[in-house]
């Protein structure tokens, strides 16, 4: 299995609701994308760093599953359109890992 990791800071002064509907959003994501084997998204506590970022894993069985999820439509359109209007993309943190 291979699981990718995601972390975006929101911008300062973004409402609930717009960081609300990012996550919906971004949970939308296993329904519309073929190969994501499980996903969890939530909003960072703060217990142990900033408390404004979103935070999710995603799961995928196959290289080949995550390759799909990288070029997939709905992925790729969701980063154009929201990245730079409610992230600091400079704070934007990706990482996989086999498990």
């Amino acid at each position: 299995m291979i699981r990718h990791i995601f972390i975006g800071t929101f911008k300062e002064g973004i409402p609930a609701e717009i960081r609300e509907k990012e996550l919906a959003d971004m949970k939308a994501m296993k329904e519309k994308i073929p190969g994501i084997a499980a996903q969890e998204v939530g909003f960072s506590t703060g217990w142990a760093g900033p408390v404004d970022q979103i935070v999710m894993t995603v799961d995928f069985a196959s290289k080949e599953d995550f390759d799909l999820y990288m070029r997939h439509p709905y992925h790729r359109d969701y980063i154009a359109k929201t990245g730079e209007m409610y992230f600091d993309t400079s704070t934007f943190v990706s990482a996989q890992f086999i498990f």
